[in-house]
């Protein structure tokens, strides 16, 4: 997603992740890929709770949520592959008429 966040600034949309791993750990993993979004960390697990994205073990399962800009949650992409997730959001954003900046 980092090789497509310029294609992605283009529009009016606000990108962010989340993850459980702690706010250290998150902290590293972000400026050691350069990540030109934030990292939130959810180390309790209450939003992955919140959003069903918790699984057993420990581990939760990667999602793209798309909000509209009236905070409405308008997709949910359970269907994440790592490889084609900057084109796929590219392609959601499009799909979902998001204006350009």
């Amino acid at each position: 997603m980092r090789d497509s966040a310029d294609e992605i600034a283009k529009y009016r949309a606000k990108v962010f992740v989340i993850s459980c791993d702690s706010l250290e750990k998150n902290r590293k993993f972000a400026e050691e890929l350069q990540l030109p979004f934030p990292v939130l960390s959810d180390p309790d697990r209450k939003a992955a709770r919140a959003f069903g994205v918790d699984r057993a073990f420990g581990l939760s399962k990667r999602h793209t949520f798309y909000f509209g800009p009236e905070g409405k949650l308008r997709v949910i992409d359970d269907n994440v592959q790592i490889s084609r997730h900057g084109s796929a959001v590219l392609l959601k954003l499009k799909e979902q008429l998001v204006p350009l900046r």
